[in-house]
């Protein structure tokens, strides 16, 4: 693998630094930051100078808020329910 680094491998992992666990949900570092700030992302852990987010964590969060979005469509209620034609 010439030109390869170990980070560019396919290779299992455990921690992930903000961009890439931002770039894991297809989202920007920003967003990403305000869904840490909202409670929808874990926050990082600073281990040896570097903040990093456990792969599990990011995962659970995500289908925490997929589940949260699936059941709040399920309610019955249908949004053009109100809308005037």
């Amino acid at each position: 693998m010439a030109g390869s680094s170990l980070r560019e491998m396919t290779i299992p992992r455990f921690a992930m630094r903000r961009d890439e666990a931002a770039a894991s949900l297809a989202i920007s570092p920003s967003l990403f930051d305000n869904w840490i700030e909202e409670g929808r992302m874990p926050r990082g852990r600073k281990i040896g100078g570097v903040m990093l987010w456990d792969t599990e964590e990011v995962r659970s969060a995500w289908y925490r808020i997929v589940d949260r979005d699936a059941s709040s469509a399920e309610d019955g209620e249908n949004p053009f329910d109100r809308a005037i034609a």
